[in-house]
């Protein structure tokens, strides 16, 4: 684990004096138990996980952007491709019955 950071006025004992570590300074390490309690609890911060964190989210967030655009080319093509063109009535023959009327028996 990298060194981790204080978030708030942290009051340790660093070789048998008690000491205040100011936001922003780097802390003693303290073991790997007292290191996950202090971040679990939100008083420090591990800047190598946080950097490491945030690359993450942005690859995400790229892959998200990438699906969501892939997503909308293929709402859109499918839209375009049931679209239909408006088109010029056809006036029918004059000595044809209209079409979809039967032509009357005699």
């Amino acid at each position: 684990m990298s060194q981790l950071i204080a978030l708030v006025a942290t009051a340790v004992i660093v070789d048998g004096v008690r000491t205040v570590i100011q936001p922003g300074e780097p802390l003693p390490d303290f073991g790997e138990h007292d290191n996950v309690a202090l971040l679990n609890s939100g008083a420090a911060a591990d800047p190598q996980r946080d950097r490491a964190a945030a690359a993450v989210a942005a690859k995400d967030a790229r892959a998200a952007e990438a699906e969501f655009e892939a997503a909308r080319e293929r709402v859109q093509a499918e839209a375009a491709s049931i679209a239909q063109a408006p088109q010029e009535p056809q006036e029918e023959p004059a000595d044809q019955p209209p079409a979809g009327k039967a032509a009357k028996k005699r």
